[in-house]
């Protein structure tokens, strides 16, 4: 989305709705941040995000530590930053299946569960990464962010649709409910799952979709037979 400044300017909102990261930038601090980005994205791929030190990436930027840790005050930011596109692409994805006339809420949901699963698998490492520096209000924060309230927003939506059309039981507190769904996918514990109690994504995936009440042989299945 563009839009025109008071000088003519354009500039550009992300998929949250705020300035993109370029508008309004000088070009030399617009050149700065993507070879931070690009720098960071080369040493976590090979390395993985938790192991790489905020100084490793000014080194490998070829920019100073002030001027990186003035465009990222801490690897949880850098970390978001390149998390900006998978979450673009799962948000369009999303949008496009609520818009599904064909599926009913229930069945829904069971998509955006396992599309919600699969995102934190294929980006678990910039999710832990990003949040392992946080500690006290700052990890607690995290539930307030706008992408977790998204999800939390997608979520209710679909319940309380599911609601009204009888798929679901009324005397459900769907607003603890949808909190409750995402747990599961929280970082930290879907970290420990993986890589401590060496779960599987598969396993994971079908455990969180088995939580919604009256699921019975599956969320689709249960609404095909209300």
């Amino acid at each position: 989305m563009r839009r025109e400044g008071t000088r003519g300017a354009r500039w550009r909102l992300d998929h949250l709705g705020r300035p993109a990261p370029e508008a309004a930038e000088r070009s030399d601090a617009a050149r700065n941040r993507r070879r931070i980005v690009e720098a960071a994205r080369r040493l976590f791929a090979e390395r993985g995000a938790c192991a790489v030190s905020m100084e490793e990436i000014a080194r490998e930027a070829g920019i100073g530590k002030g001027t990186l840790y003035r465009r990222f005050p801490h690897k949880g930011v850098l970390c978001e930053a390149l998390l900006d596109e998978p979450t673009r692409q799962l948000q369009e994805e999303t949008m496009r299946d609520l818009a599904d006339p064909g599926s009913g809420p229930l069945e829904k949901l069971d998509r955006f569960l396992s599309r919600l699963a699969r995102f934190t698998e294929e980006n678990l490492d910039l999710l832990y990464g990003g949040h392992e520096p946080l500690s006290g209000e700052a990890r607690v924060a995290y539930y307030s962010h706008p992408a977790h309230q998204w999800r939390r927003w997608t979520v209710l939506g679909l319940l309380r649709a599911a609601v009204r059309e009888g798929a679901l039981g009324e005397e459900l507190d769907v607003e603890y409910l949808s909190e409750a769904l995402l747990a599961p996918l929280g970082v930290d514990l879907y970290y420990h799952q993986r890589r401590v109690q060496g779960m599987s994504a598969e396993r994971i995936a079908a455990g969180l979709r088995s939580l919604v009440p009256g699921r019975g042989g599956g969320l689709a299945e249960r609404e095909r037979r209300v």
